[in-house]
């Protein structure tokens, strides 16, 4: 009994679920996102921020009714599955689990150019960095959740000290800004651009801004009372994560003005107008923080993902074998040597930006899984969509949206690795598997 316990008291509570679910989102782009938005818009992108932040809980609280069904680790491939099938759940789970160790590999890589930024001396190393923080993080974690936990948590808050900092200084400034003229006028289009394909695009890049907050789900065995805290967690990870954008761009928009469009360094030129040279620096810092916690993070939430596959029987067994620590320690090396051959590859790139579209194999079927669950007559999950299907249907058409803004060729990458997994599916484990869902 003390050993349960002690498990339990080393997994997330809400308050560590809901810092893992902000660390899951912010990395470095927030520090970029600014310059990026105000070429669509100028200061009215703002008003596209606050439109995508709705965007994104339709999808977000999709997550968190379907969350409440289920106790243990696999987010959206444990929705799909139970809603729909081992066919649609093999899919879900495994194009998820191969874009998270695709994005871990372009995130390690961000860390060691960040790193190398900082520290110019270790550009012949560039690649090897990447490579022995992955390693690092996976020895990490196959000390189990409890070191891991801490570790996240510790990063988490000390990516957010820079990013609090700037917005708890340059809200007092942004009055300033007004006065300066530098949120006038407030609609500014590139030649030649609609007010409407400006908003499109801004909508597009901030979206993008958010994507990670699926990972918390994943790991919903590694929290305390997961039915009730995975859903809390989720939708107040995205109302901070917001609020913490909207204010970054609109306190980099008040110091800058138009400027924004001349640097490629928008945040650190914003701090170093407010408090001088040392801004520019603990910006920089913070950035390269920022993405060793999506590393931390993703080290975490990835072998668990596929280890939830496998104890489903959709992996081979060996996924699901866990250490003394209950560690998934096969799927934790698995995870790190894939991600490793990327980077030592040097292809990862094309394919990061690639598995950006591929999440929304995850998004589409969790937010089909509200309707389908609810038709099963399952438990109450404790906390339910109002309007019925409404913002269900709302957040698969936003889904298509953003697919159709994307590129042909990702488009045609994505329909690809759908009928590849689909093809495996059937070579494995046969037609039988998909004629009905197992029960939960």
């Amino acid at each position: 009994m003390a050993t349960q316990k002690e498990s339990e008291k080393s997994k997330f509570s809400l308050s560590g679920a809901t810092l893992y679910g902000i660390n899951a989102v912010i990395g470095s782009g927030i520090f970029l996102l600014p310059r990026t938005l105000y070429e669509g818009l100028g200061p009215a992108s703002l008003v596209a921020m606050l439109v995508d932040v709705i965007l994104v809980l339709l999808l977000a609280l999709c997550f968190a009714e379907v969350a409440g069904y289920f106790d243990k680790n696999g987010g959206a491939f444990q929705y799909s599955k139970a809603a729909f099938g081992d066919f649609v759940g093999f899919n879900v789970g495994v194009l998820g689990w191969a874009v998270t160790v695709i994005a871990w590999g372009a995130m390690a890589a961000g860390f060691a150019r960040l790193f190398i930024a900082l520290v110019p001396s270790f550009k012949p190393y560039e690649t090897w960095i990447a490579v022995i923080l992955i390693v690092l993080l996976s020895v990490i974690n196959s000390f189990g959740v409890k070191t891991s936990k801490i570790f996240t948590i510790t990063i988490t808050i000390a990516k957010l000290i820079p990013i609090i900092a700037f917005v708890a200084i340059s809200v007092f400034f942004i009055r300033g800004g007004f006065d300066a003229g530098n949120f006038t006028p407030f609609v500014q289009l590139p030649p030649g651009k609609s007010f409407m394909e400006g908003m499109s695009s801004s909508a597009l890049v901030v979206f993008y801004a958010f994507i990670g907050f699926e990972a918390l789900p994943v790991v919903a065995g590694e929290m305390r009372n997961p039915k009730k805290n995975v859903p809390k967690a989720i939708v107040m990870s995205i109302i901070i994560v917001s609020l913490l954008y909207f204010l970054i761009i609109a306190g980099t928009i008040a110091q800058l003005g138009n400027g924004i469009l001349s640097t490629d360094t928008p945040v650190q030129d914003a701090f170093t107008k407010i408090i001088g040279p040392v801004g520019k620096f603990i910006i920089t810092i913070g950035a390269l923080i920022s993405v060793g916690g999506l590393n931390t993070g993703d080290s975490m939430m990835i072998p668990r993902y596929a280890c939830s596959i496998a104890e489903d029987g959709l992996l081979p067994k060996a996924f699901a074998k866990k250490n003394k620590n209950q560690a998934p320690i096969f799927a934790i090396i698995v995870s790190g040597v894939l991600a490793s051959a990327l980077v030592l590859s040097g292809s990862f790139e094309q394919l990061a930006q690639l598995s950006v579209l591929m999440r929304f194999i995850q998004y589409i079927p969790t937010a089909l899984s509200v309707i389908a669950l609810r038709k099963k007559g399952l438990e109450d999950p404790g906390f339910k969509l109002p309007f019925g299907p409404v913002i269900a249907i709302l957040s698969v058409l936003v889904s298509l949206w953003m697919i159709s803004s994307s590129s042909m060729i990702n488009i045609l990458f994505t329909v690809g690795a759908i009928c590849i997994t689909s093809i495996l599916y059937f070579i494995l484990y046969g037609k039988k598997k998909s004629e009905g869902s197992r029960e939960l």
